[in-house]
Formats: C-alpha cells, sequence, structure tokens
C-alpha cells in the first residue's frame, strides 16, 4: 500500500513539472524585500497564470515569444511587465503599497463583521508605527522557569498523588538574565548581558537571550530557528489576509478608543500558520496584544508552544512591544518537561545613530561579573515579580547550595559514587572520584568485557574513561582500551587523548595510539564491511590540533604514523563465515607485506560573517547567511620512519543550509578533488566512492544511494549532494494527509568521474514521520520512506525503494 501511495505522490509532483517549453519565474517582494504570498501573476495575451508561494516565487512555462505580465495583489500597485522570452526568464518584481485601492475594498466590507476591516487598516499602517521608533535601544529583564510536572508518589502512598515537603521542586530550574538590546533591523541587533543568574539545569529552557528570535508580528513572515525550521505566515500582511479567517470577539471601549478583540484562525490553503488572537485599537489601528499557539507539526522540539505579547505607548510617539510571554511543554507517556518564559521590555531610547560597524558578527556579550550580581543587583533591575513557588524555589536551592557544599555532605557524596556495588561492577560500570583533585575514572562493566563479532573470533576487552572540566571551562578526557583475542592469543589496544586549551577559539589538541582493526575503506556499503577481505592490522600513533584564527577561519593539522600488517594469516570463525558470507573460500584477508606510512593533513575552512555569542570563557557559534568554504590537503611522507607512501590529494569544497522560508530548507555539499602526485598510493589510501546499500538510506550527505559498486578515483572528480526537506509543505495542504503529519523531502546527487567516463546522477524523494520515545519527552526520530531514481552513462539501475531512520540532535537543534 505504502509503495501505491508514494508511486501517485511522486508522479503527482512530477507532473507539476512536465510542462514542455520555456519557464518564467521569480520572487516578489515589498519595498522591504519582505516576500508575498497568493500575488496573482497572469499573461494577457494568454489569459493563464499562478499565485505566489508563500515565499513569493512564482513559476510560467509557455513558448517562446513577447508576453506582458500582470501582477496583482489586494493592497499593493497592479503591475504590468513586458517582456520577451527567448530562454529561461527570470523576473524579480517590487510591489508598492496602494492606499486608495485598500479604502475602497474597505468600503465593501463595512457591511459585514469589521475585523478584516480592521486587520486591513493595521497592515496599511504598520510601516508607519515601526517608523516612528526607528533603531532603538531598550532594557530587557528576563524570567525563565521550568518546571518538571511528572508526579512524584510516595512509596508508601502507591495510590496518592499527594505531594509532601519539597518534592514538588525537584524538576524546576530558573534563570532570570539583564541585558541591554540594540536593535535596528531583524539582522542588525545586538545585546550587552548585565546580570545572569542560574538556578537548577537551563539547557531546556528557552528564551535566554534575544536572538533566539524576533517575534514582529508586523513582519509578513515570523523566522524563529530556535523552536522551528519553517517560518510561519504572520496574519498582519495582505498575504495573511487570505490565508486566515478574522472573526470579532469583543469590543470595548477605554477611553475614547475602541478595543477590538479578534480571533485568528487559519485556512486550509497554507502550511505554517498561527491561530490564536489580537486585540487592536481603532483610529491608531495599532497591536495592542497578541495571544498565538504555534502548530505542534513544525515543532521538533516542542508539543505546545504559545506566546502572548503586551505593547505600549512608548514616549507618546511609538508602540512598542512591553511584554511577551512564552508557554511550552513536550511530554511522553511517563513524563512532561513544561517551560514558561517572561521577557520584559523597558526604558527605551528611541531612533538612534548607530555607528556602521557597530553590528558585526558578535551579536551576545557576557563579561564575568554579570553571573556574580548579588541579591539586590536583582531587586533593582527585576521587572516581573517572583511566584511564591519560585521564592521557596530559591530559598530551597540556597539551602540546598550551603548543606550540598560542606565537607561532611560532599564526602558523603564521594562515598557513594565510589562504593563498590554489583550493579555498578555487573551493568553500569564503576566510577571513581577524587574531589579535590578534580578527576574522574570510569571503569568499564561486566557485560561489555566480552566482544563476541570482532575479527579473528571473540575477544577479551576492557576499556577506562578519564574526564576533567576546568573552571576556565578547559578541559581533557581520555580514553583508553585492551584486548584480547581467544582464538589468535593476540593483543590489541588503543589510547586517545584531547585537550581543549583555548575554549573562545576553539583550540585544542589530540594524542592517539594503538594497535586495531581496520577496513579498508570504512565508509563501504555494510554488506561489504563484513567481509574478510576488508580488514587489515593498524599499529598507529598520531598528533593533531585545530584552532580558529579569526572569527570563522578555522585551520586544523594532523600528523599520523601507521604500521600496516595483513591479517591473512589469522584464524576466523568458519561457522560465522558460512553464515554471513556466501563463499568463504574467496574471501580471505588480502595477503601484502607489512609496510609503514607516515601522513600530514592540512584543512583550512573560512565562513564568512560568522555570528556567535560571547560568553566569559567560551564562544557559542550561531551560524552564517554565508557558505563555508574549505581546502583539504592530505600527503604521504617518504621515508620518514621508512614510510612507504608518496602522494599528495587535494580537495575544495563547500556546504551550506539554507532557509527558503515556507518551502522548507535546503542543505547542500560540492566538492572536487585529485591525486597531484601518486608516485606511491597504497590501496588503503585510495579515495573511494561508496556503493548503494540495498534497502537502507544511507546519509545523503555524504553518500549516493544507487551506485553499482565501490570503486577508486585517483583523477579529478567533481561530486555533489542536495536534500530539500519540505516540512509539509505539500502534503500539509490536503485535509486528509495533513493529519497523517507526515513530512515530504526530496533530493539529489551527482558524479562526474571522466578517469572512469562515468557521468551519475540521481534524485530521490519520500515521506517521513516523527515519533518520540515513550520514556523521554525530548527524544524524537524520523522513520522514512523513499524512492531513488538515477541515471549513469555506464550502468542502469532501477527505481529502489528505501527505508531510514534519523535522530534528533537535541544539542545541535537539528537532524542528526
Amino acid at each position: 500500500m505504502l509503495r501505491y501511495l508514494l508511486a501517485i505522490f511522486f508522479l503527482s509532483i512530477a507532473s507539476a513539472v512536465s510542462a514542455q517549453g520555456l519557464k518564467i519565474y521569480g520572487r516578489i517582494t515589498t519595498s522591504k524585500l519582505e516576500p508575498i504570498a497568493f500575488v496573482s501573476v497572469q499573461l494577457k495575451e494568454l489569459r493563464t497564470g499562478t499565485v505566489t508561494k508563500e515565499d513569493g516565487t512564482f513559476e510560467l512555462y509557455v513558448e517562446g515569444g513577447q508576453y506582458n505580465l500582470v501582477v496583482s495583489m489586494i493592497g499593493y500597485k497592479t503591475r504590468q511587465l513586458g517582456i520577451v522570452v527567448e530562454k529561461d526568464y527570470q523576473q524579480n518584481i517590487i510591489l508598492e503599497e496602494d492606499d486608495s485601492h485598500l479604502e475602497e475594498v474597505i468600503v465593501k466590507a463595512k457591511v459585514r463583521d469589521r475585523a478584516e476591516e480592521v486587520v486591513r487598516s493595521v497592515i496599511q499602517n504598520k510601516e508607519k508605527i515601526q517608523a516612528t521608533a526607528g533603531a532603538y535601544s531598550a532594557k530587557v529583564y528576563i524570567k525563565a522557569v521550568q518546571q518538571d510536572s511528572l508526579t512524584r508518589k510516595n512509596k508508601n502512598q502507591k495510590n496518592s498523588n499527594v505531594l509532601t515537603g519539597d518534592e514538588d521542586l525537584n524538576g524546576m530550574a530558573m534563570t532570570e538574565i539583564s541585558l541591554k538590546m540594540d536593535f535596528e533591523s531583524a539582522n542588525r541587533t545586538k545585546e550587552e548581558r548585565y546580570g545572569v543568574k542560574k538556578i537548577g539545569d537551563p539547557s531546556r529552557l528557552f528564551y535566554l537571550t534575544t536572538t533566539d528570535g524576533i517575534f514582529n508580528f508586523y513582519d509578513n513572515l515570523i523566522k524563529v530557528p530556535a523552536i522551528s525550521a519553517t517560518p510561519f505566515l504572520s496574519p498582519i500582511s495582505y498575504s495573511g489576509l487570505i490565508a486566515y479567517k478574522f472573526k470579532t470577539i469583543k469590543i470595548e471601549r477605554i477611553g475614547g478608543h475602541k478595543i477590538y478583540t479578534i480571533s485568528v484562525k487559519p485556512r486550509q490553503m497554507s502550511n505554517a500558520t498561527v491561530d490564536g488572537e489580537i486585540v487592536v485599537m481603532d483610529s491608531a489601528f495599532v497591536l495592542m496584544e497578541t495571544h498565538f499557539t504555534f502548530p505542534k507539526y513544525h515543532l521538533p522540539e516542542y508539543d505546545y508552544f504559545q506566546i502572548d505579547q503586551q505593547y505600549s505607548y512608548v514616549q507618546n510617539k511609538s508602540w512598542l512591544l512591553s511584554r511577551q510571554e512564552f508557554t511550552y511543554y513536550s511530554k511522553s507517556n511517563r513524563q512532561r518537561l513544561s517551560g514558561h518564559t517572561v521577557a520584559t521590555f523597558s526604558d527605551y531610547e528611541l531612533n538612534k545613530q548607530f555607528a556602521k560597524r557597530y553590528f558585526g558578527p558578535e551579536v551576545s556579550a557576557t563579561a564575568q561579573s554579570a553571573y556574580q550580581k548579588d541579591s539586590l543587583f536583582w531587586q533593582t533591575v527585576r521587572t516581573e515579580p517572583l511566584t511564591p513557588k519560585e521564592i521557596r524555589f530559591i530559598q530551597y536551592r540556597d539551602s540546598m547550595y550551603r548543606v550540598s557544599h560542606t565537607k561532611d555532605y560532599l564526602d558523603s557524596v564521594d562515598r557513594y559514587i565510589n562504593k563498590i556495588t554489583w550493579k555498578k561492577m555487573g551493568f553500569t560500570g564503576q566510577s571513581f572520584y577524587n574531589r579535590e583533585k578534580e578527576r574522574t575514572w570510569h571503569l568499564p562493566p561486566a557485560v561489555s568485557l566480552i566482544e563476541p563479532f570482532a575479527f579473528g573470533g571473540p575477544r577479551l576487552r576492557g576499556y577506562f574513561f578519564y574526564s576533567k572540566i576546568y573552571p576556565s571551562r578547559k578541559n581533557l578526557s581520555l580514553y583508553s582500551s585492551l584486548s584480547y583475542g581467544l582464538r589468535n592469543n593476540d593483543v590489541n589496544g588503543n589510547f586517545h587523548l584531547v585537550r581543549t586549551y583555548n575554549p573562545f577559539n576553539r583550540g585544542f589538541y589530540r594524542v592517539t595510539a594503538g594497535r586495531d582493526f581496520k577496513f579498508i575503506f570504512e565508509g563501504d556499503a555494510y554488506i561489504n564491511l563484513i567481509k574478510r577481505n576488508n580488514y587489515y592490522l593498524n599499529n598507529y600513533f598520531g598528533i593533531g590540533q585545530g584552532l580558529e584564527l579569526v572569527n570563522g577561519l578555522f585551520l586544523f593539522t594532523d600528523i599520523d604514523i601507521t604500521l600496516r600488517r595483513s591479517v591473512s594469516k589469522y584464524k576466523t570463525g568458519s561457522l560465522i563465515d558460512s553464515v554471513f558470507i556466501q563463499k568463504p573460500d574467496q574471501n580471505r584477508a588480502v595477503a601484502f607485506d607489512p609496510y609503514n606510512a607516515v601522513y600530514g593533513k592540512v584543512r583550512l575552512q573560512y565562513t564568512p560573517k560568522q555570528r556567535y555569542l560571547r560568553e566569559p570563557k567560551e564562544k557559542v557559534i550561531l551560524g552564517s547567511v554565508w557558505p563555508t568554504f574549505y581546502v583539504t590537503l592530505r600527503k604521504g611522507l617518504p621515508s620518514i620512519l621508512n614510510s612507504q607512501v608518496n602522494f599528495d590529494y587535494l580537495e575544495l569544497g563547500m556546504e551550506q543550509q539554507l532557509n527558503l522560508g515556507l518551502l522548507g530548507n535546503t542543505r547542500y555539499t560540492v566538492k572536487t578533488g585529485s591525486f597531484i602526485n601518486q608516485r606511491k598510493l597504497q590501496l588503503i589510501d585510495y579515495q573511494f566512492q561508496r556503493k548503494g546499500d540495498p534497502f537502507l538510506y544511507m546519509n545523503p550527505d555524504e553518500a549516493f544511494q544507487s551506485l553499482d559498486s565501490t570503486f577508486p578515483l585517483f583523477k579529478r572528480f567533481y561530486q555533489g549532494h542536495l536534500v530539500h526537506e519540505l516540512n509539509g509543505a505539500l502534503l500539509n495542504k490536503i485535509p486528509l494527509l495533513k493529519k497523517l503529519q507526515l513530512r515530504e523531502v526530496a533530493g539529489a546527487g551527482f558524479l562526474l568521474a571522466p578517469e572512469r567516463y562515468l557521468r551519475y546522477a540521481e534524485v530521490f524523494t519520500g515521506v517521513e514521520r516523527v515519533f518520540k520515545w515513550p520514556f523521554n519527552p525530548l527524544t524524537k526520530f524520523k522513520i522514512g520512506a523513499y524512492v531513488v531514481g538515477s541515471v549513469a552513462n555506464k550502468f542502469s539501475n532501477p527505481i529502489r525503494f528505501k527505508v531510514g531512520l534519523t535522530t534528533w540532535d537535541i544539542e545541535r537543534n537539528k537532524w542528526h
């Protein structure tokens, strides 16, 4: 059944783009370059046309010739352009507002509910509203609180939900922040934090910085990447008049003005819409309040998200945001993590003149002194009163801090952590903590001491892990393991040390050493990784370092020494071979003479205009609208320690993630590489292209889904991957399919390998569904079904159906 649904879906997509002829395309925006959705685009001569998508783009297919393009939208002046189409023709258009046309529509609307008329007046007035403030500064106070609402029952009262003592405070976290925000436009903001107070674990709290999002409903699109990759269509826009239904639910008269409370409900035609109410004052036609919930479908981390805003008249000049409140939660079968954040804005300074270079890549700065403010400071800046429960929580944590930092308590914690128990030794591993030296050792549990399916048969394996994070945010981690092969009586092991010495510039170094089995091509298809002829024995030692030289420019260098040995004489399990390998006699480890190899590697990558937050001891990178460019040189160094390699491999590329508004998100990678020098190139150093797995959907950013084999490339090749996540932009407009909460994904890839006379291209598309782990509301994953088609000049692959699994990375706020 799924195959038929997918086939219908893919055919519908194909039919939409199968029209013959030349393409007229472009984007329609306001004078502020904001996209306008649902604009009518007509060809006067053919009496045919289309409407723009939510991101303002349009496409028309015609034969060559001369046409008049007519563009019209309520609230804007109609434009007519003469164009001559001889090839694909791009025409971007900026529409000007038309006040007279708007007033004409208002007159016609007076016989009905005035809700839409009032909204139209706000839209007409919004540029004037925002212009009165100009660039400005404001003081912002943020209070964010999280309550784990999982009910904890008294062990002696199994059927009771009554909380005892301070049990209701155990899952809480709270953060208070005082800052100054400078604002010129959505892309030109800066904040300086004067005070930061964190109690408990604040990692799941939202809006601890104004850079998390600007919820300005006067904009056509609400872009909040901190909660959703998909922007939302604002009701306060001409496109919103088409995408939403408005209804007056209350009219009040205050101080000679009528105050309208208007219900805002989405229609079916748009994908990413909000639901709620707005409060508008007549005559001034300004927003006084907004109350909106965001659709669960587009929130990967939340099951519910609501925003409430209040606006105030500042300096008798401009209506500006004075308070906004966020309510959000994630839930599973047994747990619910809820959060509540309030941000207040005060002491506005309007129409400020900022220096040309004032707004740069650093969008937020926090000094160490901000974390050391006393209670008097917070009493002075706190504009939102604490609730009785929050006061009790602070007192509770203060008392817990005093108790938990006594020597007797800390010693008891150490004794508990270091106590040897059968559960720790058997299943979880045993830790030993030294508080005075601030170090932790961890030993493996008994269940991990046997490695049953290693090359050459079962192995006994042990390891330990050591880590330390210093108050300066510098850190050190060490991992080491040792294993013994029962069938071949051999010993392997490894040592891996990483030291971060400069948290702000991401400076680190590494030292590695060991002896272990390795794959000739580690990225091969899964079906090939279990074959014996893909293994060799590697003895190695390496050092490396990385550092950000200037903002966005990173340098990584590595030197590795390897002593490679064949494992052709190792004994392997005949039973395992017979089960997993069809012809074990033809699948033996590759026999080769032992040799040494020394490698050097340099990688330089640069992301222009990289934005970041400056913390006292580290730097938080936010990304950039520009792609990341990189160049990598890998060199085989001959003669050193009798090294038997001599080659130079150079690779250049770029990668980027793009937010295309309501149409979804695109990411791509493009690279080219070649061996400049191949004087002495070993098999393991070949540059391989990976065979596609039969049924599993592989990482589309790195691998091709339908290559017929794994093969090496020595001369210059060109390779690219593109993935576009539509986030329901098509299926959400079909009421029946919208209830299934499916997400569309599509992509493509190409490979040009002149040395093999190979030209390969593939496209794929599929549907994905997000699921939640039942015991953790923050852990989510996607299961997808995909179809892949490919074309090549040297082989033919039929259409393939695949399945895949993708997990949500809550630390990086993206699918991984």
